[in-house]
């Protein structure tokens, strides 16, 4: 019987495994099989086909499909048997780590609840150390309290005297004490000379103040942000910053000067309450000082808004006073000036001039608004201090059908001045066209006489 070394290499290498690991079809193999024996009978024609050379290799490739199969069963039940005792032994891996991961979260729980009584210890020890530390401060504040009131009743103050006079915390403390000891004081009313500690007390109380403020007001003047802050905050604790914002506001420069911007020399500008009294201007003009005004408030605010926001642990509540000083008066008393002298002029340069106002101050509100808005204005409170200030602003203008009868009374002397104009002008026509007819009558009549004395003569 043939076998494979009888074949030649070219099937040889056919009857391989990788061969059918490309995936060949059986008409492709069987080609391959006998493509030697149809070259040979392709070159002889003339003699008849011999199957024995096919016969013999069919059968030695039959044998080796037999070894290739038979090899690739025993490597497929290898395969099979691997694979069993793999997933035997994945199988005992994960009842193993399962029963791991089951004592692990049990010792997780078990430590949980462990932390927890522990956390639940500790937050009472922490809780009553935090009491003993309040009551120690409340029994050393109190204390202290007592030993300034004793010394108040001899009028010694010098035990507050050594804080005030030190640095800026211990200044705060000083305000701390002496706020505590007004209120002490106050509750006070059945020891001898009780009246007297609690007037010097309220007199030191004053000194007090008095000198942060002047500490705060030489820290503005020198432009000390730090000093400034610390002062501000020291006074918050002790009046809540009411002084602190007053000064503040009050000795601003912009306030200061007022005077100047609002003097009324800066209104004599006759072409601009020209064109506002002239019908015929379709754009009519603001004035210029009141512009620059407000530009500078712009400016003021701008830069104001940032050392306040440095300073003052409560930004918003200075910036609602400096923002209401400003509307109250600087803007009011410059509005009021310029519609005083406008009425004075005419009813229409009186109405352009309060639109002008108008749309000149709405838009430096939204211009503030976009200011304060990003860090100063969180809740829009600010926003609505400004709607509010301008609406004041113009009430009074506006309420009672004042505006209404303003634009009726403008309406009323602007027809008279047109109805006056037009008879002027008929009236001016009618009589040059007397004085015409008169020249032509006299001129017949002139002709008239000549002729009769020529015909005379």
């Amino acid at each position: 019987m043939a076998t494979l070394y009888d074949l030649d290499p070219q099937t040889r290498e056919l009857l391989t495994l990788d061969t059918f690991l490309k995936q060949i079809t059986v008409k492709e193999f069987v080609k391959g099989l006998t493509a030697d024996h149809t070259i040979q009978e392709s070159n002889d024609r003339t003699a008849a086909i011999n199957p024995k050379p096919y016969i013999r290799t069919f059968e030695a490739s039959l044998e080796a499909l037999g070894r290739i199969s038979a090899e690739l069963n025993s490597r497929e039940q290898k395969i099979q048997y691997d694979a069993r005792q793999a997933d035997a032994t994945h199988q005992r891996t994960v009842a193993a780590t399962e029963a791991q991961c089951h004592d692990l979260a049990n010792q997780f729980s078990d430590l949980d609840l462990l932390v927890s009584e522990v956390a639940s210890t500790t937050t009472s020890l922490g809780e009553a150390v935090d009491l003993v530390s309040r009551q120690r401060n409340r029994a050393a504040s109190s204390q202290l309290i007592i030993k300034c009131y004793i010394s108040f009743l001899e009028n010694d103050p010098s035990v507050v005297e050594s804080m005030r006079t030190g640095s800026f915390e211990d200044q705060r403390q000083c305000a701390i004490t002496v706020r505590q000891l007004l209120r002490f004081a106050r509750k006070i009313n059945n020891i001898p000379r009780a009246a007297v500690a609690r007037e010097n007390i309220e007199k030191y109380a004053e000194m007090v103040e008095r000198e942060l403020l002047k500490t705060f007001d030489k820290a503005y003047r020198s432009a000390d942000m730090n000093s400034m802050k610390a002062v501000a905050g020291i006074l918050t604790e002790f009046n809540g910053g009411v002084s602190v914002i007053q000064i503040f506001v009050n000795q601003h420069d912009f306030f200061i000067m007022k005077d100047k911007l609002l003097h009324e020399s800066v209104i004599e500008d006759d072409n601009l309450w020209q064109k506002l009294c002239d019908p015929s201007c379709e754009d009519p003009p603001f004035d210029t000082a009141t512009k620059e005004l407000l530009d500078e408030i712009r400016a003021t605010v701008k830069k104001e808004s940032l050392i306040i926001k440095r300073v003052f642990p409560h930004p918003d509540s200075v910036l609602r006073v400096f923002l209401q000083r400003l509307f109250a008066q600087t803007i009011q008393q410059r509005i009021e000036l310029i519609l005083s002298h406008a009425k004075s002029i005419s009813t229409l340069a009186y109405l352009r001039t309060l639109q002008n106002a108008h749309s000149e101050i709405g838009a430096l509100v939204e211009d503030l608004k976009a200011i304060l808005k990003p860090d100063l204005d969180t809740g829009g409170g600010l926003s609505m201090l400004l709607d509010q200030n301008m609406q004041d602003l113009f009430v009074p203008y506006i309420e009672n059908r004042q505006y209404i009868d303003t634009e009726k009374r403008n309406l009323q002397e602007l027809g008279s001045v047109m109805l006056a104009r037009f008879n002027n002008y008929h009236l001016s026509r009618k009589t040059t066209k007397n004085h015409k007819l008169l020249n032509k009558l006299g001129t017949v009549t002139g002709r008239e006489r000549w002729a009769k004395n020529k015909n005379t003569g």
